[in-house]
């Protein structure tokens, strides 16, 4: 019993050091780490992945957006029209160009966006965006078949750790070194790309933890972002002029969740707006059953009044709109603090910038880059297409029904009940949670007879068993949906 305890010790410190070391040790002391696998996946289905963009370090992939072409048929892209807005808050029509000293940064998101996918990432400096020390391929690892999914991301993670090891090894070297004699080719290349840099001991304060980052390709799924923005964008759009808001704004829904009406992320941010708790609990959004920060529209109208506030306390879109990841209070301290409203002062500063988080300080260079390449997406990507609006219809239940009873409109299909209603909390399902009545609730079009008979009658069965004036699905509205259906 000691000598378990004391390697479970062992594997714990190892973890924290170095994850992949961990696995391995596992793996060769007999720990069969794919038993685990299923409760693994169930949790990443539970909570579908929100892979930000801005994490300090990316995951090494992603889930397929749930709720692909088959839920869906296409309609043509519409680029984005923004003209008309003089009387918006805030506007001009320059009010959204990149702003000089941010190129390096927008330049290296939109590279993100559109050049590498999501089998494929880069090393890069965390504090100088412009150094990218070296690209990473994890095709090898996504095509072998013999791997099981855990298996397959800690072979990459180790990869990873591997090649940050490597880089971090040359950066002490050329501390040492004061000349570009005897380099090899990597670190030649990366000697020259710290020539513009003039700050002392800049080798060594690159190899220090959490400088050498991994950010994952987006370019793929930029595009199946663009495809589900056809299913709210423009409803969307409606809501921010209505609020008197630029509708440019919009666009942070690229940035928050790529689209993905399921995404929650793991520190409790929900929704296509990726809005907290916390920040929801004003407006009575969350309950037990229902979470309208995953409602699309709700969740839309709540992000308005945010962005307003916003605006409100800080005058200036570049700081409202960093001030929706970093907190406004928080950018309002430190324009204070550094006496000054430039927002590239304030990320790029040596003394500021140390009081943002990476997130915080790219948040905004992010949201021009998808601004610049949704708007120019046709000539970025080779097919770009808009989802059709869901074929839905809102009923306001007059009646409290369980979430079994709400499958019944959906044949069973949770995860196209979840698309329809991300509101909805599934877990009501297992708790027995009644979602009440007054609740709005999002049926198929040809579910909806259906479901005005079975809110009547108060009794739920399947359209098959319901008898011969109930229409069941169209022969020409595509296969059911399935989970890891995409639009790529």
């Amino acid at each position: 019993m000691k000598y378990y305890f004391l390697l479970f010790a062992f594997l714990i410190s190892s973890a924290v050091v170095r994850p992949s070391i961990a696995f391995d040790l596992m793996s060769f002391f007999g720990f069969d780490l794919d038993k685990e696998e299923s409760l693994d996946d169930m949790s990443n289905k539970a909570n579908e992945d929100k892979v930000s963009t801005l994490d300090e370090d990316t995951p090494l992939a992603q889930k397929e957006v749930a709720g692909g072409v088959s839920l869906t048929a296409s309609r043509p892209f519409r680029a984005p029209e923004y003209a008309g807005q003089e009387k918006a808050l805030g506007y001009d029509e320059n009010i959204f160009i990149i702003p000089k000293g941010m190129e390096n940064q927008v330049a290296f998101w939109r590279t993100v966006y559109s050049k590498y996918t999501t089998d494929q990432g880069v090393l890069h400096d965390t504090e100088n965006l412009n150094i990218v020390y070296m690209d990473i391929d994890f095709k090898d690892f996504n095509v072998d078949q013999n791997l099981s999914y855990r298996r397959r991301e800690r072979r990459k993670q180790k990869f990873v750790d591997e090649k940050k090891k490597e880089i971090q090894q040359i950066l002490l070297k050329l501390d040492k070194v004061g000349s570009e004699e005897g380099l090899n080719d990597l670190e030649l290349k990366i000697w020259r790309m710290f020539q513009g840099i003039n700050e002392p001991n800049k080798f060594k304060e690159a190899a220090q933890k959490g400088r050498i980052r991994f950010q994952l390709g987006q370019r793929d799924r930029m595009q199946s972002a663009i495809f589900f923005s056809g299913r709210y964008l423009e409803d969307m759009e409606r809501i921010f002029r209505e609020a008197g808001l630029p509708i440019e704004l919009v666009r942070l829904v690229f940035v928050e969740s790529s689209f993905n009406v399921l995404a929650r992320s793991k520190v409790g941010a929900s929704g296509l707006w990726q809005i907290m708790r916390n920040t929801a609990r004003p407006y009575k959004m969350v309950s037990k059953a229902v979470d309208l920060r995953n409602h699309p529209l709700s969740a839309t109208k709540l992000a308005a009044q945010l962005m307003k506030d916003n605006y409100n306390l800080l005058r200036d879109w570049p700081l409202a709109i960093t001030g929706y990841n970093h907190g406004p209070t928080g950018v309002r301290k430190l324009t204070e603090k550094y006496k000054t409203r430039e927002i590239v002062e304030l990320v790029q500063n040596v003394s500021s910038r140390r009081s943002f988080g990476f997130a915080s300080r790219n948040f905004y260079a992010c949201f021009l880059a998808v601004l610049e390449i949704e708007k120019n997406a046709n000539t970025y990507f080779q097919k770009v297409v808009w989802s059709k609006p869901l074929g839905l219809e809102e009923i306001k239940i007059p009646i409290s029904v369980t979430y079994k009873d709400l499958l019944t409109w959906f044949d069973g299909d949770d995860q196209k009940a979840q698309v329809f209603n991300p509101h909805i909390n599934k877990y009501s399902s297992r708790k027995a949670i009644s979602i009440p009545a007054k609740t709005i609730i999002a049926i198929p079009k040809d579910r909806y007879d259906q479901a005005l008979i079975s809110l009547a009658r108060g009794t739920f069965v399947y359209a098959k068993n319901f008898g011969p004036n109930i229409k069941g699905p169209s022969e020409n509205s595509g296969p059911e949906l399935k989970s890891g259906d995409s639009s790529r």
